[in-house]
C-alpha cells in the first residue's frame, strides 16, 4: 500500500529523446516499427504543455482492490484519474470501492468498503498503485520507456490507419509489452504491470492528440480486453472539490510502522507459515488484540462479524512471487467459513522495525 513512484512530468524532454530513440529503432527494426514511434512522439508533442488532464475507463477489477488489480474473470468497473499540473500539482483516482487523493500537501488512500485509509504526510507524484495510470497520463514518458523497452526488451511496435465513427483519420499504434515473469509465477496477469499486454493507442491524425487506449491482456486461454480508456480531456477546468476528500470521523487508519510487543522475538522467530497460523487460529477465536499483531490495521467490525464461525483447516508451504517484494511471502490456505470451504493464499510482509510477519493481503 505504501509504495511511492518515480516522478512524471509533462514536457518536451521526453519527445525529443524519443527522436534519438527513433533514429535507433530505423536502424535495427522495421519501417512499421519506426514509423509508429513517430506517430508516439507527435502525440507527446501534442501534449506537452498540459495544464490538467482527466481520463475515464472501464478495467476489469475488484471495486475495492488495488487500483492496479485486473482479472479476466471480474466485470469492467469505472476507473478516473483527474490530474492538475498548473498552478499546482493535484490529482484524485478513484474506482468504484477505492480513491486517493493528493490536495498538493498530502496523499490519502480510503478504500470505502472496509472505511479504512493511509496517509502520507506530503505531496507525491503518485501513491497507492496509482502508477500505472499516471503513466498512461503522462504520454511524453510513456513514449520514451515503451521506445525504450521496444529496443531493450524487442518489444514489437504495429502502426495501421483507421477512419473513425466521426469521419476523422487515426492512427492507431500497438505496442506488445512483456511483463517479464515466468508463466507460472503466482502475480502473472494479476496486476497491471504483472501482465504480458497489447496497449493499442489511437491518435487523431489531425490534432495529433492521443483519444484512447485499449490495453488486452495475453494469458494461455488468450487475450481478453482488460483496460478500456474512452475519454481523455486535455485542459479543461477541475473543480476544486474534486481534490478535497471529505471522510468519516470513524475511519481505520492503516500504520505504516508497527509497535514492538513485550513478547516481539517469540513473533519476529516465526517462519510465514507459523505467522499465517496463528493469524487465522486468532481470527478463529475472535482474538482480536493477538490478530492485531499480524496486521497494520485495527480488525473492524465488518471484518470481525466476516469471520464468524471462521474454522481454519489447513495452512500451506509459503512461496515467493518475482512480482512481489523479495522478502514477501505467499501462504496457502483452507478455512470453512459460513458453510463453504474457502482456498487462496494470504501475502505476508516483514515489517522492518519490529520484524514480525504482517498481513499485505488475501486475509480479511
Amino acid at each position: 500500500m505504501n509504495r511511492l513512484f518515480t516522478r512524471w512530468g509533462f514536457g518536451l524532454g521526453a519527445a525529443a529523446g524519443a527522436a534519438a530513440l527513433i533514429a535507433a529503432l530505423f536502424l535495427i527494426s522495421p519501417k512499421t516499427q519506426a514509423t509508429a514511434a513517430q506517430v508516439m512522439t507527435k502525440g507527446a508533442r501534442a501534449v506537452a504543455r498540459l495544464t490538467s488532464i482527466h481520463l475515464r475507463g472501464q478495467l476489469r477489477t475488484l471495486p475495492a482492490d488495488n487500483f492496479s488489480y485486473v482479472s479476466s474473470d471480474c466485470d469492467f468497473h469505472a476507473i478516473e484519474l483527474w490530474k492538475q499540473l498548473q498552478p499546482e500539482l493535484k490529482w484524485r483516482v478513484e474506482k468504484p470501492g477505492r480513491v486517493a487523493v493528493m490536495d498538493g500537501q498530502s496523499t490519502v488512500l480510503y478504500i470505502k468498503t472496509a472505511n479504512s485509509g493511509m496517509k502520507l504526510p506530503q505531496p507525491s507524484r503518485s501513491a497507492f498503485d496509482t502508477d500505472w495510470l499516471h503513466r498512461i497520463a503522462n504520454l511524453s514518458n510513456t513514449i520514451t520507456n515503451e521506445l525504450n523497452n521496444a529496443i531493450a526488451k524487442g518489444w514489437k511496435l504495429g502502426l495501421k490507419d483507421e477512419r473513425g465513427a466521426d469521419g476523422r483519420a487515426k492512427a492507431v499504434v500497438t505496442v506488445e509489452a512483456k511483463a517479464g515473469l515466468p508463466d507460472n509465477d503466482y502475480l502473472k496477469n494479476k496486476f497491471f504491470d504483472a501482465s504480458d499486454t497489447r496497449r493499442v493507442y489511437r491518435f487523431d491524425a489531425e490534432t495529433e492528440l492521443l483519444e484512447a487506449v485499449q490495453v488486452y491482456v495475453s494469458g494461455q486461454s488468450g487475450e481478453v480486453l482488460m483496460f478500456d480508456l474512452e475519454q481523455i480531456e486535455y485542459n479543461q477546468p477541475v473543480d476544486p472539490a474534486v481534490f478535497q476528500l471529505g471522510l468519516p470521523a470513524n475511519v481505520n487508519w492503516y500504520q505504516t510502522e508497527m509497535q514492538k510487543l513485550p513478547d516481539n522475538a517469540k513473533y519476529a522467530s516465526m517462519t510465514a507459515e507459523q505467522a499465517a497460523r496463528a493469524y487465522f487460529e486468532a481470527l478463529a477465536r475472535q482474538d482480536w488484540a493477538e490478530a492485531e499483531k499480524f496486521r497494520r490495521d485495527r480488525v473492524n467490525e465488518k471484518t470481525k462479524q466476516l469471520v464468524a464461525g471462521l474454522e481454519l483447516v489447513s495452512v500451506g508451504e509459503a512461496f515467493a512471487s518475482a512480482a512481489y517484494d523479495p522478502n514477501g511471502r505467499f501462504v496457502p490456505y483452507e478455512i470453512k467459513l459460513g458453510g463453504q470451504v474457502l482456498k487462496h493464499n494470504v501475502a505476508l510482509k516483514k515489517d522492518k522495525k519490529t520484524g514480525r510477519w504482517f498481513v499485505d493481503g488475501g486475509g480479511f
